[in-house]
């Protein structure tokens, strides 16, 4: 069964998404840790929890929702995956997000693989991908 943890980061308090099941394998979506105190708080829960994270997906390209993605890429060598619509957004995040007060890395490796009706698996789990244009020209959501 998925369990669905949620934290509450930046100062958009943007909602971060942790999904893991019971083989301990989990997915991070849309890393909005900012401060080096919330990027602690969401990598202790991962470790004291024992989980290994295997996929890292944007639901979109904001900047809130994107925030620790580069550092959550970087800790546990994982390509961050999105939808082609908003790679683009992605990629400029370091113009637009300074707008906001962010200094924020744009997240190298950006996997544009994320398409409508994917299967996105970890564990004994399987998530199927929407498309969902709206909130930005990729939006995602996972059912």
């Amino acid at each position: 069964m998925i369990k669905v943890e949620k934290f509450v980061f930046n100062s958009f308090q943007e909602n971060t998404y942790l999904l893991h099941d019971e083989t301990g394998e989990c997915i991070i979506i849309d890393a909005g840790c900012y401060e080096d105190s919330e990027k602690e708080r969401f990598v202790n829960f991962i470790e004291s929890n024992k989980l290994k994270p295997v996929r890292i997906i944007a639901t979109h390209g904001h900047v809130d929702h994107i925030l620790g993605m580069d550092y959550m890429r970087k800790k546990y060598n994982l390509p961050v995956e999105a939808h082609k619509e908003d790679v683009r957004l992605i990629e400029t995040v370091e113009s637009y997000g300074s707008v906001y007060g962010f200094e924020v890395e744009t997240p190298d490796n950006i996997s544009p693989t994320l398409a409508d009706g994917d299967i996105i698996s970890f564990g004994n789990s399987n998530l199927i991908l929407l498309h969902v244009p709206g909130h930005s020209k990729g939006s995602v959501a996972l059912h």
